[in-house]
């Protein structure tokens, strides 16, 4: 198994003023009143997103520089954390991005962004799962997904922590499990199909409710159940009315909802919600909160977050010109925070 051990020294580019940390370890984070946010940060592309609540902030996944943003939603500033030997690099992106709650952790994917240009035709080349601890500022190690997938699969874009300290990472072609332990250096192939084709778009999100591992599967639009007790055996989620899962990114659990709901992206549309009431043995669906028709041309949903105690849709623009033509990414400076908290109440009315 490859661990590489990162450079301790932070590489931190600052955007716009940068608070002191702030420390919510016992007593929680300041209320964030939430409303549309404005975050005018020159190509961040964010991919995904996930909060923080000792250290009130996000980590947001800039997608094509391959860096990390964390972010203060108080004072709405950005601070950029740049992995040595892999941020800006054309081979590189950054796609899932997770806090973890059990050691206050943040763990991140590298991976190779021909498997997405070529939409799986080209999944070779080596995928990196980073952890960094974000109290003491510094990379922690990185493992080398390649090793155990073997250019056989890729398009590593989503993960998860559990309480054991596993990591565990879906794969989009085509779908595929990998769980990593806590140290890095045993990476398990939880779940690959028999027949490998990897121009089947597969898994695309994550999330865990206690030992059922759900996962989106773009291939059939649905979301899938696995059991972490039993290796490799996929179940459809029961879900009423019956949906269907189009063009998505990212899925989550808000903590604000004690796991009862999950949030699924969908590019085009904006984000679905759904709720159990019997620890995800059933699910059932109720409704769409809709794209903000109001946001520049081309946004799509990427992702969906928690933020304090408010929800916010994530936009992107995927297909923005890359500058200068050939480069890492697009020109855009200005990016934006939907909140969608009322929306997704009303429906759990």
């Amino acid at each position: 198994m490859c661990i590489m051990k990162l450079n301790k020294r932070v590489v931190i580019a600052i955007v716009g003023l940068l608070a002191p940390l702030v420390q919510c370890h016992h007593h929680g984070c300041p209320p964030f009143h939430g409303g549309n946010v404005v975050i005018n940060a020159y190509q961040l592309y964010p991919e995904n997103m996930d909060w923080d609540p000792k250290l009130c902030q996000a980590y947001i996944s800039i997608l094509y520089n391959a860096s990390i943003g964390v972010y203060n939603p108080y004072t709405n500033s950005l601070t950029s954390l740049s992995f040595p030997g892999q941020s800006f690099s054309s081979q590189f992106h950054i796609a899932g991005v997770a806090w973890d709650k059990y050691t206050s952790l943040i763990s991140v994917i590298v991976t190779q962004g021909s498997a997405f240009r070529t939409l799986g035709r080209n999944v070779r080349g080596d995928n990196w799962l980073n952890r960094y601890d974000p109290i003491g500022r510094k990379f922690l190690w990185s493992a080398n997904l390649t090793t155990v997938s073997r250019n056989r699969y890729g398009g590593f874009n989503d993960l998860v922590h559990d309480k054991d300290g596993n990591i565990w990472i879906c794969g989009s072609f085509p779908g595929t499990l990998l769980r990593v332990d806590r140290s890095g250096r045993k990476i398990v192939e939880w779940y690959v199909p028999e027949v490998i084709n990897t121009t089947i778009f597969g898994f695309t999100g994550i999330a865990l409710a206690g030992k059922t591992l759900l996962v989106v599967d773009e291939s059939t639009g649905s979301v899938l159940k696995f059991d972490t007790r039993k290796k490799g055996n996929p179940v459809p989620l029961a879900v009423t009315p019956e949906m269907t899962v189009e063009r998505s990114d990212a899925m989550r659990l808000p903590d604000k909802y004690e796991g009862k709901v999950l949030l699924i992206t969908d590019h085009d549309r904006g984000v679905l919600v759904l709720r159990s009431k019997d620890g995800w043995k059933t699910a059932e669906y109720l409704g769409l909160v809709p794209s903000d028709p109001t946001l520049p041309p081309g946004a799509l949903t990427a992702a969906v977050s928690q933020i304090g105690q408010r929800i916010c849709m994530v936009p992107n623009w995927f297909f923005d010109s890359k500058v200068p033509a050939g480069g890492l990414a697009g020109n855009r400076s200005t990016f934006y925070l939907v909140d969608i908290t009322g929306q997704v109440d009303e429906l759990l009315k």
